[in-house]
């Protein structure tokens, strides 16, 4: 049984649709703000990085690149080592919609978190810290320990 019954899931849900609805402007996915967002944290990463990071396939990740280049928000440049493969960096454009994609959030949040006095604030920050570290630090290691635990906890019945 969930405890939480997937609050948080719906919170960011509800948070990524007014993001989304804040910005309507610019015609980008999720997907996308989190391509431009992984590139300017990772300038230079490859298309073949983000097809591991996304566990997409490669053509996928190629058209999201190359429309988000059309775009103006990412430059694709041949990698030094072996032109075939390509880098990214993120443009000035990018980051604009990047940070208007924070702005949006940090105001949702803001606005989520105003009814709250500062007792209540102050026993829920930390708790989302801890949970917050503790998945960060799973996600860091590729989910191996979970995706063990979920594998051994939820076998797969052949079909």
């Amino acid at each position: 049984m969930d405890p939480t019954r997937r609050r948080i899931r719906k919170i960011d849900r509800d948070a990524q649709r007014f993001v989304a609805r804040a910005l309507d402007n610019t015609n980008l996915s999720l997907s996308d703000y989190d391509m431009i967002h992984t590139v300017e944290h990772r300038p230079g990463i490859t298309q073949e990085d983000l097809r591991r990071k996304y566990a997409q396939d490669k053509s996928t990740i190629a058209r999201r690149a190359a429309k988000l280049e059309a775009q103006g928000y990412l430059e694709r440049r041949p990698h030094p080592d072996d032109k075939r493969r390509k880098q990214l960096f993120i443009t000035e454009k990018g980051r604009a919609v990047r940070n208007a994609k924070v702005d949006a959030e940090t105001f949702y949040f803001a606005w989520l978190t105003a009814e709250l006095d500062q007792e209540e604030l102050s026993a829920l920050c930390p708790l989302l810290d801890r949970l917050q570290l503790r998945s960060r630090d799973e996600r860091r290691q590729d989910f191996v320990h979970l995706l063990e635990t979920y594998a051994r906890t939820h076998p797969h019945e052949e079909t």
